[in-house]
Formats: C-alpha cells, sequence, structure tokens
C-alpha cells in the first residue's frame, strides 16, 4: 500500500499543467447566463447542520399534511387564477418525452454507465434508463449482485411491456465487470474492457457513493473521499474520449445535439463543508484554518488524505458540484451544430436507501418513514441524464421550496427553479420530482470557478503516476474532435 503524505507541493508539483483556465463558449454562456456573485455566502459549519435536522423533520411533517391533503390542493385548483400560485404547487414535475434526448429504434441503443447500480437509487436510474430504450451498463463491484440486479431489471422490462405496448422503444440491463473506485487498478480495467467493446457512451452516471469514513484505499487515500470522488473523477477522464464520440439529439432541431451527458451525485450536505473548519476523525474536535474559506489545493489533498478530516462525505458532495462546473468549462465547447459534453450534479434527496445499512435497526425503520423512497430519489437522476436542461443548470434536487426565481426556460419539464436557499428546505420537505436549484459555491469571487480548478489540479496530483489520465483531448478545437478530425493529445 502506497502512503500519501498531507504535503502539498510534494503531490502538485509535478502534476501536468491543464487547461483549467481555457473556458469552452457553452461554459461560459452557463456561468454567465445567472449572476453567481448575489448568490455566494458562507458555508455552514458541522454545529449547525446537526441543529438543522430536528427542524427539517418539524418542517416536512407539517409542510406535507397540510400540503398534500386533498381539501388544500382543492383550494389551489379554485386559486388557480392568481400569480402567485405556482409558488404553492406541489405536483411533482413531468419530464416530458418531447424534453428528452431522442432514443432511435435500432439494434444498436445508445449506452449508459451507472456506477453503484446494483441497489437503491442507482439501481432505480438504471431501470428508469433502460425502460426508455437505453442500454445501462451496471457498474458496481460485486459481480453476482450486480448480475442480479441485471437480471431483475431485464425481466422487469419484459413484463412491463406485455402489460403496456409490445411496440415501445425499450432497452436492456447488462454487466461488463466489477468496478471498485476504492481502486484505481480496477476503475482502469473497466475502462479499458469498455473501450475495448464500444465506441462511444451516452449517459455516465457517477451515482456509488458510501458515508463510512476513516479507512484507507489500497492506493493510500481516505476511504469515502476516493470512493465518492476522486474514483469517478479518474472513472470520467478515462471515459471522455467515449462521451466525446456519443451524439444525443432532441427531436426539436432548434436545441443542439449535444456530445455525453455526465451525472454527477451530491447532496444536502455540501451546504455544510466550510474550507475554514477541519473535523478531526480522532475526537470529532474542529479546528478553524487560515486559509480565508478557500476551497484551494491543500484543502482537497487534506480530504483526500487519511486521518485528516472527518467530513470527507460533505467534501465529496461539494466536489461533485465543483467537479461538474470543471467538466463544462472544459468539455462544454462546440460547433454550430453540435454542443460538447454537458455534466450536471443532483441531490437524490434523503433517500432511504442501503447507503444506512450500517445504522441500527431503529434508525433504519425511521429513515423509511419520513424519507424519500430509492424510485423516488432517482427522479433527479433520470432528469438529468436525458432531460433538456435549461442553460444555467448545474444542480437538481427533489424538494418544494418557499421561494422562486424568474427563469426563462423553454423546456415544460424544468420550470420550477429556486435560488440559495436555507438548508433545510433541502433535508426534507413535499417531493416535487425534480426542480432546477443554486447550489452553495465556494466564496472565491468567480462562482466556483477557481475553486473546481484547483480542485481538478488536485486531483491530478494525486494521479500523477497514471499515464492513462494524460491521454484526453484538449478542447481548444472541440467541435473538430467531435467530427473525428484531430487526434488525441498527451498533456
Amino acid at each position: 500500500m502506497t502512503a500519501i503524505s498531507w504535503n502539498r507541493d510534494a503531490l502538485v508539483s509535478k502534476a501536468p499543467i491543464a487547461p483549467s483556465e481555457r473556458m469552452s463558449p457553452h461554459a461560459d454562456q452557463i456561468h454567465n447566463n445567472y449572476n453567481w456573485k448575489s448568490d455566494m455566502q458562507p458555508f455552514y459549519a458541522r454545529a449547525t447542520f446537526m441543529k438543522m435536522g430536528p427542524l427539517a423533520l418539524l418542517y416536512s411533517i407539517l409542510f406535507n399534511s397540510v400540503l398534500c391533503t386533498p381539501f388544500f390542493q382543492y383550494v389551489l385548483r379554485i386559486l388557480s387564477y392568481v400569480p402567485f400560485n405556482s409558488l404553492l404547487r406541489i405536483d411533482p414535475s413531468t419530464l416530458h418525452p418531447e424534453d428528452c434526448f431522442i432514443v432511435p429504434n435500432s439494434s444498436t441503443p445508445p449506452i449508459a454507465i451507472i456506477t453503484g447500480s446494483n441497489t437503491g437509487v442507482g439501481f432505480e436510474t438504471a431501470q428508469g434508463l433502460a425502460q426508455r430504450g437505453y442500454h445501462v451498463i451496471l457498474a458496481c463491484r460485486n459481480r453476482q449482485k450486480g448480475l442480479d440486479a441485471v437480471h431483475k431489471i431485464n425481466q422487469h422490462i419484459i413484463t412491463s411491456c406485455r402489460e403496456e405496448d409490445e411496440s415501445k422503444v425499450v432497452g436492456k440491463a447488462s454487466f461488463l465487470q466489477p468496478l471498485d473506485l476504492a481502486s484505481f487498478a480496477s476503475i482502469r480495467s473497466f475502462c479499458n474492457s469498455f473501450s475495448e467493446k464500444y465506441d462511444s457512451l451516452n449517459i455516465l452516471v457517477n451515482n456509488a457513493g458510501i458515508n463510512s469514513q476513516g479507512d484507507v484505499t489500497e492506493d493510500g487515500l481516505e476511504m469515502c473521499f476516493q470512493s465518492n470522488f476522486v474514483g469517478h473523477f479518474l472513472l470520467t477522464k478515462l471515459l471522455i474520449p467515449s462521451l466525446l464520440n456519443a451524439e444525443n439529439t432532441y427531436k426539436n432541431n432548434k436545441y443542439k445535439d449535444e456530445a455525453g451527458r455526465i451525472v454527477n451525485l451530491s447532496s444536502v450536505t455540501h451546504h455544510f463543508a466550510p474550507s475554514n473548519e477541519r473535523i478531526h476523525p480522532n475526537d470529532g474536535s474542529s479546528d478553524l484554518s487560515e486559509n480565508n474559506g478557500i476551497h484551494d489545493k491543500h484543502f482537497w489533498l487534506g480530504s483526500s488524505t487519511p486521518g485528516v478530516s472527518a467530513a470527507t462525505y460533505r467534501e465529496s458532495k461539494l466536489a461533485s458540484i465543483l467537479f461538474t462546473i470543471e467538466l463544462n468549462k472544459r468539455y462544454g465547447g462546440g460547433g454550430e451544430k453540435v454542443m460538447g459534453i454537458r455534466s450536471v450534479a443532483v441531490s437524490p434527496g434523503s433517500v432511504s436507501s442501503d447507503i444506512w445499512r450500517n445504522e441500527s435497526a431503529l434508525t433504519q425503520k425511521i429513515y423509511r418513514m419520513v424519507y424519500l423512497t430509492p424510485q423516488q430519489g432517482s427522479s433527479t437522476s433520470i432528469a438529468g441524464s436525458i432531460g433538456n436542461l435549461p442553460i444555467d443548470a448545474i444542480y437538481l434536487q427533489p424538494y418544494w421550496h418557499p421561494f422562486m426565481r424568474r427563469m426563462h426556460s423553454a423546456v415544460r419539464s424544468f420550470q420550477r427553479s429556486y435560488p440559495l436557499s436555507f438548508p433545510m428546505f433541502e433535508m426534507l420537505g413535499p417531493y416535487i420530482g425534480h426542480s432546477v436549484s443554486v447550489p452553495r459555491l465556494p466564496t472565491d469571487g468567480c462562482g466556483g470557478y477557481k475553486s473546481s480548478g484547483q480542485l481538478w489540479d488536485a486531483c491530478e496530483g494525486l494521479l500523477q503516476n497514471d499515464q492513462t489520465l494524460r491521454m484526453t483531448p484538449l478542447v481548444d478545437d472541440l467541435a473538430s474532435f467531435i467530427e473525428g478530425d484531430i487526434h488525441q493529445e498527451v498533456w
């Protein structure tokens, strides 16, 4: 096992110099379409998170018992002419077919990879995409559990086709080989096997995650942070050429075709990942650092180092959002008719799933009573995977909020949009399927752009010995790459 010391200079000095300052035209449009500076606010501390839990539970019980009653819904229908009535609508958002990628009726369906898809939200996401015509590859650690999930999904598809329309385009699930995100060797092996068999990848959902902390991976990194984020970083980078070779199209030809879509699972806990507070794993105490609240390379290298932070789950979920921003920055460009890769972060909400398998039986029972089901939790992942996202959407979440922001979107499926709000409204509450929300971003003065670049550079520092990671295309002429006119370059 290789030990990783928390030495900023040793880890970063030899990292490849990437074009982090280059911004694709599409990413620039995403970033500038909304005034991010007006929404940048400090992160909440750990103590605040513990206090919000009971308040969120009370809020959820009260609002669900009032807003969801037939009488209240009847009153809302009567008051449908009132301008502010849309604020009180809690019916789940519908993902309309015309707002989704077209799935051709052919022998080669579009390909999707979903990590951690043998159970929970990942399983429901895989089943939802397979029902919509995608060939979904279940990427999970355990071969037998993966094969069992594949059989279950395929049997469900066969049954649903018989009950519905046999002419409906449906996909299938398959298992390629085990994928352990806590092992860089396993990730490289999986990507090599995929590239040998498939030329393109339409959708990548980085879903897998754990919430246990303190262990060390075979690569010498903190287990939770590598499993939740660094492993997905490597997986995504190695699959970039396949994602760029994909073509996702819409029925309405006024929207540009896209290359592959990347969905990164985040969480409400990203609101509670301040950079100026380190929680010690040994005793749970916290220290205020002197880095002025900047999520820089030093911070992210600390997150990946065993024994430095006891908040790596929250930090990994913030990293997923910043990773989304950086992917759009680097690979979101394109040509006149084709856009590049589009990435979005999603929160499934508080879901009663296998991620809580280490909790007590009583705790799990309570969670089943108040949390969303895995199927409900998959709604943001499915919408993020195939939906025609508004230009400034980088984060989706499933709960109703008491405030909405004005949004000029012609897409029916994404009319709900919320500003940066009090985190309690993202913990629990009335379920509405999916909505566009503004995430909490580092106060770097650039809407997270500086911090996302720092995160990217830190990860490349950790992976500097991985030669295959550097074989990815530059974004200077991304449109030409999509059209197959340039070769991959080493950087």
